[in-house]
């Protein structure tokens, strides 16, 4: 039987866990018989990476063994041969794959976490990836191409590879007794912004509605960081707080009360994250006034 694990995490709850064994196939099964052993599993997180430019994008990817260069060559095409756009080779999720590859190699082993080990959000994070969304495919085998048809014939892991939400890889292969352990991960990277910039971008958002936003006050970020109330002495007549990954959207309930013609004014307020997590995202307050 091959290991799946899924892990599913919102940000504002405890990850629900739910551990899935699909049959292994006789293609698998001949596989194993051949090569000692031969055994794949998959771990996917829901819940930003700093982006690279062209020339360090480029130094990365040369920086790849043979092995390493066919796992990102193969995804890359897999992902175009469904239209989907390729994904970005990450430093900071590279590092944390071949940390987690090296302790695979030394345990001769593979899993998505080992004794002492972090678990993978934790992995990625550490490393100083920032994400909304993490996940992982691992294997060993004697090569890479029988490790990506293998990852590209199962459901799970080919659902990794092919999952549009996600924009950058990092991949590591560490080579033990003629066996290749290798680990992709995967992320939504979550760009790092100031809070100004977080700022500028919603009421940007807002103001195509036709809604005048106001200057960012210390009363509006307060405001962002309570569970209730406002800070101030003015008294919005609405407020919203909500996080986000992404600033280009605002929630539809937002929008609703942007156009019902009840509120004249807006002002937004962003805040750091109340308590630590491995997931990065955005807090938000927007306050609207008569």
């Amino acid at each position: 039987m091959l290991p799946r694990k899924w892990y599913y995490l919102t940000l504002h709850l405890k990850p629900r866990i739910t551990c899935m064994r699909p049959s292994l196939n006789s293609g698998l099964k001949s596989l194993i018989l051949l090569n000692k052993m031969l055994v794949i599993a998959t771990l996917a997180l829901a819940s930003i990476a700093p982006n690279l430019d062209a020339q360090s994008a480029f130094a990365l990817e040369n920086d790849l063994t043979v092995a390493e260069q066919y796992l990102f060559t193969a995804a890359n095409e897999a992902r175009a041969n469904q239209g989907l756009p390729p994904l970005r080779l990450d430093p900071v999720l590279t590092e944390a794959s071949a940390r987690h590859a090296r302790e695979m190699a030394n345990h001769t082993a593979i899993s998505h976490q080992f004794e002492g080990e972090p678990e993978l959000a934790a992995r990625g994070a550490n490393a100083g990836a920032h994400f909304s969304l993490i996940s992982e495919n691992v294997g060993e085998a004697p090569s890479s191409v029988i490790i990506h048809d293998l990852w590209m014939q199962s459901p799970g892991h080919r659902a990794n590879l092919l999952d549009p939400s996600v924009d950058s890889i990092g991949i590591a292969i560490v080579k033990r007794d003629n066996q290749l352990y290798a680990v992709e991960d995967f992320a939504s990277t979550v760009k790092t912004l100031t809070l100004n910039q977080q700022e500028r971008a919603v009421a940007g958002v807002i103001a195509q509605s036709g809604m005048l936003v106001s200057d960012t006050t210390d009363d509006a970020r307060q405001t962002c960081t309570m569970s209730a109330g406002y800070a101030g002495s003015r008294q919005p007549w609405f407020i919203m707080r909500y996080t986000a990954s992404s600033l280009n959207t605002i929630p539809s309930q937002l929008k609703s009360r942007l156009t019902s013609g009840k509120y004249h004014q807006a002002a937004v307020g962003a805040c750091s994250a109340s308590r630590k997590s491995s997931f990065t995202a955005y807090n938000i307050a927007v306050l609207l006034y008569p």
